[in-house]
């Protein structure tokens, strides 16, 4: 009687060894799937963080003056605060991985219990390509109503002027003009904003807000991204990674197919080494993602962006538990991380179109 219970233990350490065999594997297919995902890793992007309450970056905002003088001047003293913490809290996800005594039956050995388990992991490893995915795409605020907190996305890092009805696979509801925060930082402070540009703005540089765009897009849309460039830029650091929807891309696709000779960069080689589209604008790599349904654009510094993420949680398998009254049991595959954060967001940019 006792055959069963060893049966079981035996098959549990079959799946965790290969799982540990394999996961290295699963972890570079899973951040290659994807052409952001692929940018986070290749930019040096994901950083390690082992535990902690929360993800804490300095950030430096104030600044000193310098004083002119002659003979018999007396000086003023200044002690701006020259500096604050920002702070972004963990968020957690997890992919299901299942079994039952049945199955573990029919598939008992180690090389079917191999196949077997290859098979639930492509299954988990689909579908955490497609939620990293979507949530890069996304505006934490909307999802906390409903869902558990989710990671930090590409909207909280660089939001849009105004606020969008849809954006992504939900709706949202942030905006440079309110006093929704990044970090815990309002971004009220004209300080704390990424630059903007969008249908019928007007610039105003003490916001970080460039602009005006004109529409239709697919005429406008290179004037639009140089100046926007060169705004986010200000002579100072470029942006090195454009991504947009898929109309935009083509319409920009269909300018670049009349150069001549396309300039490509490292990244954008690799990228199109691995089958994703991208083109190189201004020396920055430009791609689109299918999970962004909007007509909106933004311009990255990605040395001023980190997914911080804790490599002890990270892809990590739990233990088998059992279901009550039931032969079949559970494991989870679990990751632990912020999501997309940023200490400087005037090193970036969002353009929306409205048509």
């Amino acid at each position: 009687m006792a055959v069963l219970p060893i049966q079981t233990r035996t098959i549990d350490d079959d799946w965790a060894n290969t799982w540990q065999e394999i996961r290295e594997d699963v972890i570079d297919n899973v951040l290659e799937a994807t052409i952001f995902w692929l940018a986070l890793k290749e930019f040096g992007c994901l950083t390690p963080q082992v535990g902690g309450n929360n993800i804490e970056r300095t950030i430096g905002y104030g600044t000193k003056s310098t004083q002119r003088f002659v003979d018999g001047t007396v000086f003023t003293q200044s002690i701006p605060k020259l500096d604050t913490a920002a702070t972004w809290n963990w968020r957690y996800f997890t992919v299901d991985l299942n079994r039952s005594l049945v199955k573990d039956a029919i598939n008992a050995g180690k090389y079917q219990i191999k196949s077997y388990l290859t098979r639930q992991i492509e299954a988990a490893r689909n579908a955490l390509v497609q939620d990293m995915e979507s949530f890069l795409m996304r505006w934490t605020a909307y999802y906390q109503s409903t869902e558990p907190p989710q990671p930090n996305g590409l909207y909280d890092i660089c939001p849009l002027y105004t606020a969008e009805s849809a954006v992504g696979s939900g709706s949202a509801s942030d905006s440079q003009a309110s006093g929704t925060s990044n970090g815990g930082i309002d971004r009220t402070n004209a300080w704390w904003r990424n630059w903007v540009m969008y249908s019928g703005a007007t610039e105003t540089k003490s916001t970080f807000i460039a602009g005006p765009t004109n529409a239709p897009y697919d005429l406008n849309l290179v004037p639009d991204m140089r100046h926007a460039y060169n705004s986010v830029t200000a002579g100072v650091e470029p942006p090195d990674f454009i991504i947009t929807n898929q109309s935009m891309y083509e319409s920009y696709e269909d300018e670049a197919a009349d150069k001549s000779q396309i300039v490509m960069n490292g990244f954008t080689k690799k990228a199109v080494d691995l089958g994703f589209d991208a083109f190189t604008f201004k020396g920055a790599t430009m791609t689109y993602s299918s999970k962004q349904e909007q007509l909106h654009m933004h311009m990255l510094n990605m040395k001023k962006i980190e997914c911080v993420y804790d490599p002890n949680v990270w892809f990590d398998m739990t233990e088998w538990m059992n279901t009550a009254n039931q032969f079949e049991r559970v494991a989870y595959i679990v990751c632990m991380t912020t999501g997309l954060l940023t200490a400087e967001p005037r090193r970036h940019l969002a353009m929306e179109y409205a048509s």
